[in-house]
């Protein structure tokens, strides 16, 4: 298929194989994986005060019978204002994990979406020696990426790294280290050959 590449400080368009990625977007199993993704990234630290845990005299309000009204034991009860909540959220940890191959299954679909729908390009490299924003903001622009993208590289790169780190939606990762989750969150997704080239290597027999 055709996508955007970068290249000698100009967009031009190539061709790429993409067949490694399957031939079809697996959307329940995507689904099921960003919701695991999400689901980790809560910090479940909610926490609500039930009837025995809220501090209030438990001096009876109220005969307990006479007065025509529903009986009322203390303020602690969860019918008055103030008073406990019942069967409230307490801290908890919401993480769980799905089977490796359903997250292979589940990054290879991302992944595909991003061919399929034009919003993956490529770069041939960044070639920073020194830390540069307004050089990598140009290769953005150029091709259209700016506003949200996710920009997928060989190795770790330290130059490039600190070069985006004040543009707002964008993200440098290594092809090892991304997910479907990182995928779907940024609008584009940008490749270095390097890095799309990992990518096929590490996803060709999976």
């Amino acid at each position: 298929m055709e996508i955007p590449l970068y290249a000698n400080g100009k967009a031009g368009r190539t061709e790429v194989d993409a067949s490694f990625l399957g031939d079809k977007v697996k959307s329940k199993t995507l689904r099921a994986a960003v919701i695991m993704y999400e689901a980790n990234l809560r910090v479940g630290t909610h926490s609500t005060q039930r009837r025995s845990e809220v501090s209030r005299s438990k001096r009876q309000v109220m005969p307990q019978k006479g007065t025509g009204r529903a009986r009322v034991r203390h303020l602690q009860v969860t019918q008055c204002i103030g008073g406990g909540r019942p069967h409230g959220p307490k801290p908890r940890d919401y993480s769980y994990r799905l089977p490796r191959r359903e997250l292979q299954v589940a990054l290879k679909s991302a992944l595909l979406s991003k061919f399929r729908d034009g919003e993956a390009a490529l770069v041939e490299s960044f070639g920073l020696n020194k830390p540069s924003t307004s050089s990598v903001a140009k290769v953005l622009k150029d091709l259209g990426c700016l506003e949200s993208c996710l920009v997928v590289i060989e190795a770790s790169d330290k130059s490039l790294e600190l070069s985006v780190r004040n543009l707002p939606r964008v993200k440098v990762k290594t092809a090892a280290e991304i997910n479907a989750y990182d995928v779907v969150f940024y609008r584009n997704l940008l490749l270095t050959k390097g890095g799309f080239a990992k990518l096929k290597e590490a996803h060709s027999d999976a």
